[in-house]
């Protein structure tokens, strides 16, 4: 079986690398197939939801010509059609819907346009028609209850939680795995880490941080947590352990310790690193790392996103 992913628009590579990292965190090698916003895999995963960076999952019903809507498939109850369309140019959405519907409608299951048991998507591209059969919505509006701003405590710099999520999904950590956070301030990463299932531990210097994350994880359901006060140097020396991931958003500014001597710390600890390091920063290269892709902020902010 075929499943169709369909991914957020704003940086079809990074959406894409975000899946990719995902399946992995899954135990899933396969290499996923994309054209333009809808990638393609013959692997279903678990814990779809933990995708940020993807609308939606479909599973592939057919491949049809937008001239001769033909299907062999039929929905067994209620069911709905929408289309997305993703070619350049218009489609009459409610003509289209309309007669794929009377297509796939028998005597046995009926249109159901407020409560269908089934939505069929038909994504339309410069080739044809995708016809999928919707598994999961991911519903993104879930993240911004869990904006800085909606949080027990906050910061004036924090990450957005889709951000987050997304750092956490290219870390390739699977639940129940240990994942740090080095420099985990208000705990933002730690929380979307927590919400996936993986076992979390965040160090920051500051007192105040560390008080205020573990409030904010508490305040979103996490229990599998140790945030402490310390410093990156000694991070596995804190924690009694070693970690599958790091992931974190290195200080610019932001910390009592000059930012420069934390991020030689951290590079010291990415050297000694065996596992996989996802971290963001304000600069194209840090240390002997460049960066693999450019978050556009807003007109005076570009962030930068490593992955090693």
């Amino acid at each position: 079986m075929t499943y169709l992913y369909l991914l957020a628009g704003e940086n079809l590579e990074l959406a894409e690398a975000e899946l990719r990292g995902f399946l992995r965190s899954q135990g899933i090698e396969e290499e996923l197939q994309r054209e333009g916003r809808i990638a393609e895999t013959e692997s279903h995963p678990d814990r779809l939801k933990r995708l940020a960076l993807t609308h939606e999952i479909a599973e592939k019903i057919a491949e049809i010509d937008l001239e001769n809507i033909e299907v062999d498939y039929r929905p067994e109850n209620s069911f709905a059609v929408r289309v997305e369309n993703l070619r350049e140019e218009n489609v009459e959405s409610k003509d289209l819907e309309r007669e794929i519907g009377q297509e796939l409608k028998t005597e046995s299951n009926s249109v159901d346009l407020e409560d269908p048991g089934e939505i069929i998507k038909a994504y339309v591209t410069e080739d044809g028609i995708l016809l999928g059969r919707i598994v999961e919505d991911i519903d993104r509006g879930l993240f911004q209850k869990r904006v800085n701003q909606e949080r027990p405590f906050s910061s004036p710099i924090s990450l957005d939680p889709v951000l987050a999520r997304t750092m956490v999904n290219l870390s390739e950590v699977s639940a129940g795995e240990r994942l740090l956070d080095p420099f985990c301030g208000t705990g933002g990463i730690l929380i979307e880490a927590g919400l996936c299932g993986v076992d979390v531990y965040g160090l920051d210097i500051q007192e105040e941080m560390v008080d205020g994350a573990k409030e904010n994880l508490r305040e979103y359901g996490i229990l599998s947590y140790s945030i402490l006060q310390g410093d990156v140097d000694n991070a596995e020396e804190i924690f009694n352990g070693s970690f599958d991931a790091v992931v974190t958003d290195l200080p610019y500014g932001k910390a009592s310790k000059k930012p420069e001597d934390a991020i030689d710390s951290f590079i010291n600890l990415l050297e000694e690193f065996d596992g996989k390091a996802v971290f963001m920063y304000n600069e194209e290269e840090v240390g002997p790392y460049s960066a693999d892709y450019e978050i556009y902020v807003h007109k005076s902010l570009t962030r930068y996103l490593y992955v090693v």
